[in-house]
């Protein structure tokens, strides 16, 4: 028996509208400082008619959890009927985190998984609207937050966590910057080719997966020359959501396992950091799921496309400006291969090694970090 989990989506122009629909009486506001600078937070606040606000606009980039928990004596007292989180991956997250310590408070973060019911939505519900195109976190039942104390990012995941309305306004993402912009594309087409390929691949997730390709690719490559073109951006917006919900619904693969070790060790973007690996990972898993590469090559256009679907990506990459090597990142090369032992555990230790198509040993792990080099 399997299961296809989805928030309510709404999404096209004025998609922000849909918020006075729901008679919010008192919303927790999740987002940070560049996003409430950048004006963006007041468009959502437009929308909230008669609604008392608690804003919280201090996310960082890489949220540890002690950081985001500083203010939940304050949302207790608040006692809110809706967290509306405004921002990217590491905002939806943490929101995420937020929503649910605020409804369970006797259980620890680390309780969010999906053998244990939660019996959250007894207080609240969860609203996310994305300011990136990429993450996918506004459509998934995940939340990845970064331990301090073991220099690592964990995966919480759980059904309960999963926004119950996603709104895709195309004016949430006009403004996004050039390499936020490619970061997060980047992101969302190894979320479509990981979760297409996932060993818990499904037809729904296939569906979700083959259309972001579509939507995405022929439309990321124009948008960097053109970011004013709504219509790109809405859809390489749509694009990234519906990758959100295909590994959502199959999981993820290795090359978010090597990412996010980078990531955590080095503070890489994420984007980034799947982006440098996804290469390497398709040529590895190529005998496991060469068929269904190559079904997803044929989506690619022409002009992009490759022999093989790993031609192609690394066509796109390069096409975008997108960093194809470690060494590009600018970590010091000592410092790399005096971490690798570290780094190769943390990847061996994600969820995305479980469901990869192909089995990954320690050594081969070890490989394909030294690979991308």
């Amino acid at each position: 028996m399997w299961f296809f989990r989805s928030p309510q989506i709404i999404f096209g122009d004025e998609s922000l509208g849909f918020l006075e629909s729901l008679s919010i009486k008192r919303a927790v506001i999740v987002s940070d400082k560049n996003i409430r600078k950048a004006g963006i937070v007041d468009l959502v606040i437009k929308n909230l008619h008669g609604t008392e606000l608690l804003i919280i606009d201090d996310i960082p980039e890489e949220p540890e959890y002690r950081a985001i928990a500083k203010h939940l004596d304050e949302i207790n007292q608040f006692k809110p009927d809706y967290f509306i989180s405004v921002g990217g991956g590491s905002v939806i997250d943490s929101s995420k985190i937020l929503f649910f310590k605020y409804e369970r408070p006797d259980l620890e973060f680390y309780d969010v998984t999906p053998l244990v019911k939660l019996n959250l939505r007894q207080k609240s519900k969860l609203i996310s609207i994305p300011t990136t195109s990429g993450t996918g976190s506004e459509c998934t039942w995940a939340a990845v937050i970064s331990d301090e104390m073991e220099n690592r990012k964990d995966e919480l995941a759980s059904p309960e966590i999963m926004p119950d309305y996603a709104i895709l306004d195309p004016q949430m993402v006009k403004s996004l910057p050039k390499t936020q912009t490619i970061n997060t594309a980047t992101d969302a087409i190894t979320h479509a080719i990981e979760g297409y390929t996932s060993r818990w691949n499904n037809p729904y997730s296939d569906a979700m997966a083959e259309k972001a390709i579509e939507l995405i690719i022929p439309s990321i490559v124009k948008l960097v020359k053109d970011p004013e073109n709504l219509e790109l951006r809405n859809n390489v917006h749509i694009g990234a959501s519906m990758a959100g919900l295909s590994f959502s619904n199959s999981q993820i693969g290795l090359a978010h396992a090597l990412g996010h070790s980078l990531g955590a060790m080095f503070h890489v973007a994420h984007g980034k950091s799947v982006g440098i690996f996804l290469p390497g990972v398709i040529k590895f898993n190529y005998a496991a799921a060469g068929e269904k590469y190559q079904r997803l090559n044929l989506l690619i256009p022409e002009m992009y496309r490759g022999k093989t679907l790993y031609e192609s990506i690394v066509i796109i990459l390069k096409a975008l400006g997108q960093t194809i090597r470690i060494s590009e990142t600018g970590i010091d090369e000592k410092a790399f291969r005096n971490n690798l032992d570290k780094l190769v555990s943390l990847a061996s230790e994600s969820t995305g090694i479980v469901t990869n198509p192909a089995d990954a040993s320690r050594d081969d792990i070890t490989r394909l970090f030294l690979d991308s080099w």
